[in-house]
């Protein structure tokens, strides 16, 4: 990753703070400090932008590009816990948490560009801008409550529930079109808490039902309505 020389931060296209959501309504004075303290960043896909366990002292906002969290089994092994897109921040709650660690580590996906925060210059962005705060606050909300769900869903359903769900949720059938899953069947595993092998004979046991249909192209929906069967939509996270 590399921190672009603030002189060519707009050459880089890197928008202002004040045009970004996080930011919308806030005092601009504030801003205007904030930006001066902020640094610029630009990456390159596979680049490891922070390391699970590492002292936290900054987070990134993403303005362009995709990331993904993620740690690693005993076995070393890959364990995707999401993807970070732009206008969302990496590593944020872990500047407010004790101890001040990474949960994860952030790789990037893609190449991007985004705005790098310290702890400080957050931590007293967030004393003087008590909305920014409440912005924060509620964004830390949401994540928890989505792994609160996603962790009651992983505990109370099927290895084939769970890849059903996972491939109509994130799969998005469209017509005869194949699904785009943004991770690989290994890491989608994982992710799951399936072995791989289980994952390959659901997969081949929903080919010989003519559910689905798996070919150089990848992977097609045949009957989406046995799979939505499958998913109870009171548990859809």
């Amino acid at each position: 990753m590399t921190l672009v020389n603030r002189e060519n931060a707009e050459h880089a296209q890197l928008p202002h703070l004040e045009g970004l959501a996080w930011f919308a309504g806030l005092d601009a004075l504030a801003l205007g400090q904030l930006t001066r303290e902020a640094r610029p960043l630009s990456f390159k896909a596979e680049e490891k932008i922070f390391l699970h366990g590492q002292p936290c002292r900054d987070c990134l906002l993403v303005c362009s590009g995709e990331l993904q969290g993620l740690r690693y089994t005993p076995e070393g092994d890959e364990k995707i816990f999401g993807h970070i897109r732009p206008g969302a921040f990496a590593a944020l709650p872990s500047i407010f948490a004790q101890p001040q660690l990474h949960w994860h580590t952030i790789r990037a996906s893609t190449p991007g560009r985004g705005w790098l925060f310290s702890d400080r210059c957050l931590r007293r962005f967030c004393q003087t801008q008590p909305e920014f705060a409440l912005r924060v606050i509620s964004n830390s909300a949401w994540l928890l409550h989505h792994h609160t769900e996603q962790i009651d869903w992983l505990t109370s359903s099927t290895a084939e529930q769970r890849l059903a769900e996972y491939v109509l949720r994130f799969g998005r059938p469209r017509n005869a079109n194949p699904v785009r899953l943004p991770l690989s069947w290994m890491h989608v595993a994982t992710k799951l808490g399936i072995r791989a092998e289980t994952v390959s004979r659901i997969l081949s046991k929903w080919q010989r039902k003519g559910l689905i249909l798996r070919d150089r192209s990848g992977l097609h929906i045949l009957n989406i309505a046995s799979l939505e069967g499958m998913v109870d939509a009171h548990r859809r996270i």
